[in-house]
């Protein structure tokens, strides 16, 4: 048993006020903000990473073997393949000053190939892989760009939005020096891939100038496709919630069930909520982090609710609220350190990470903290409501005893002195004879 009995129930109204300011809150943003920000998992449109930079270094090839170029953290790697077999070269950025000098270094490496270093001061270690690299090299021509090193006269957020126009989203990644947008076109007309990706790459190309942009990632979703993960990811999580409905009703009761099944749902609804205030996108991670979190509040609610079902042929004289208070005492400091040991493990991922382990990470922080108070504060009181109601019910439905009654006394084992009924009965027969 607990050290110290803290009264949990004494702040259930403020529990469930609490709760209802973050829900309603959660409501107003979503009127507000005219919705979810939908990541292109659930809409229909196209979906594109670029990076706004200057072209560094033009290669061709003229020869007649294959030749195969990639770009790692700058390093150029050549894979030439002849009727011999392949050979593999590789020029690392740190072997070299500037970008003229690997173009030097790469002109003496094949018969027909021909490197021009146009940032000819630029470092090597500034030079990116775009979509579409390992490129097979040709007479075309095959540029690599520097990423931008200026803090001051860059590209910026306003300016990529009035390039691409009002209806089109557009985020920053990473530092805004570095010039990296996520860009999103919804897809109204039904328009394929390959023409989206016509129609953001003139516009780009008429403000910046022709391959002045790396394309980093690109998507697409059709709208068949995108109302199917959404109506499938919304079952998925009515159908977990229902599910474990039915396993705490088969390991408990009833009354345990349906407060620990209201508890999921307010965490659930609260996450929704964060995700919708701070504009954080909804995609297949968020299903993921709402899934994870369900399971991680549930573990809490069930080890609680089991410490209180443990605790009540022990407490046989204390009331509902005392019973409460101890179990979730008894079990307070185990919800408390589990979930910020949690949290400590998760928080490096969700300040320095990016993309969507860093969004799964902010969801599972704010949900593991929504847990551990839920478990903790609103369950208990939940429970307490619901076994009040179902105790008052049972009372009510209890039969009035019609015959007289008087009162004996009986002394118990430990020798307490009780008064229970005895019924005055009419003898017959022998018995009332001898009598």
């Amino acid at each position: 048993m607990a050290n110290k009995i803290y009264p949990i129930t004494k702040f259930r109204f403020i529990a469930v006020a609490f709760s209802a300011v973050l829900l309603l809150a959660g409501i107003v943003a979503y009127i507000a903000f005219g919705g979810f920000n939908l990541g292109i998992d659930f809409q229909s449109g196209f979906s594109q990473r670029i990076q706004i930079a200057d072209q560094a270094l033009n290669i061709t090839y003229s020869g007649t073997d294959s030749v195969t170029l990639n770009v790692s953290n700058g390093s150029i790697s050549l894979v030439v393949r002849d009727g011999d077999g392949s050979k593999y070269l590789e020029y690392p950025a740190a072997n070299y000053a500037t970008v003229a000098d690997m173009a030097k270094a790469l002109n003496s490496a094949v018969d027909g190939l021909q490197a021009t270093a146009i940032l000819k001061d630029a470092s090597p270690t500034s030079l990116i892989t775009g979509f579409g690299l390992p490129a097979l090299l040709d007479a075309n021509g095959l540029v690599l760009n520097s990423s931008n090193q200026k803090t001051s006269g860059y590209v910026t957020i306003d300016d990529m939005r009035s390039t691409l126009g009002s209806s089109a989203s557009v985020q920053i990644v990473g530092e805004e020096f570095q010039q990296i947008f996520q860009i999103r076109l919804a897809n109204e007309e039904g328009l394929l891939e390959d023409e989206l990706s016509t129609q953001v790459s003139e516009s780009l190309t008429k403000t910046f100038g022709e391959g002045s942009f790396v394309v980093l990632q690109s998507d697409f979703v059709g709208p068949k496709y995108s109302s199917t993960l959404l109506s499938g990811s919304i079952l998925i999580v009515v159908v977990s919630i229902a599910l474990i409905l039915l396993y705490i009703w088969f390991r408990f009761k009833l009354a345990f069930a349906l407060s620990a099944v209201i508890t999921l749902v307010h965490d659930t609804f609260l996450l929704i909520g964060f995700i919708v205030i701070f504009r954080l996108e909804v995609s297949s991670t968020t299903i993921a982090a709402l899934l994870t979190i369900i399971g991680y509040s549930l573990n809490n609610v069930i080890v609680i609710f089991d410490r209180i079902r443990e605790n009540k042929p022990l407490l046989v004289n204390a009331s509902v609220m005392e019973l409460i208070n101890t179990s979730v005492s008894q079990s307070l400091s185990r919800t408390l350190f589990s979930s910020f040991t949690t949290i400590l493990a998760i928080l490096p991922l969700a300040i320095f990470a990016s993309g969507a382990i860093q969004l799964f990470a902010i969801e599972m922080v704010f949900g593991i903290f929504v847990g551990a108070y839920s478990s903790n504060f609103l369950a208990p009181a939940l429970f307490m409501w619901i076994s009040k109601d179902k105790n008052e019910a049972q009372h009510q439905k209890r039969p009035v005893p019609t015959i007289e009654a008087k009162e004996e006394s009986i002394v118990t084992p430990n020798e307490v002195e009780t008064t229970v009924p005895s019924a005055e009965r009419k003898l017959k027969g022998k018995r009332q004879q001898k009598k």
